[in-house]
């Protein structure tokens, strides 16, 4: 009888141990992809702490392709970086990361929540409540 229990414990014990707890953290077959990668993007609207700053962004065309590559061009040119939609303490956020440093793009590398989402209208916000930061992407 002893066995029989040791044998119950060592069981649920097992069940127990095998179980995770569900974060919502980076969990990327959950999430929704955000933007129509079929087409481009323009930054409609770019506030940084007391400035709007969207004129720095004109001419410039954004690609999200599906494989995370993001790209910039204005003029003939054009640089490549990265994107990916995660869930950060239970917030869906839009990681991007320009591949420069150069300003303007430089400006636009963080991870931004995602306040609205559509096919035709992406608006986000730095989660830093001390430098006010806000960007918007429409469809083109």
């Amino acid at each position: 009888m002893r066995v029989f229990q040791m044998m119950i414990v060592a069981l649920l014990l097992a069940a127990f141990g095998a179980c995770t707890n569900a974060s919502d953290d980076n969990s990327p077959s959950d999430i929704p992809v955000v933007v129509n990668n079929d087409g481009a993007w323009q930054v409609s609207y770019y506030f940084d702490k007391d400035k709007d700053e969207t004129s720095d962004f004109a001419g410039y065309r954004f690609t999200f392709r599906n494989d995370g590559v993001l790209e910039a061009s204005r003029n003939g040119t054009s640089t490549t970086g990265t994107w990916k939609v995660i869930q950060d303490d239970g917030r869906q956020k839009l990681v991007i990361n320009t591949g420069t440093a150069s300003k303007p793009l430089s400006d636009l590398t963080d991870d931004w929540v995602i306040l609205e989402q559509n096919s035709s209208r992406i608006r986000l916000q730095d989660d830093n409540t001390e430098h006010l930061e806000e960007l918007h992407f429409e469809s083109m």
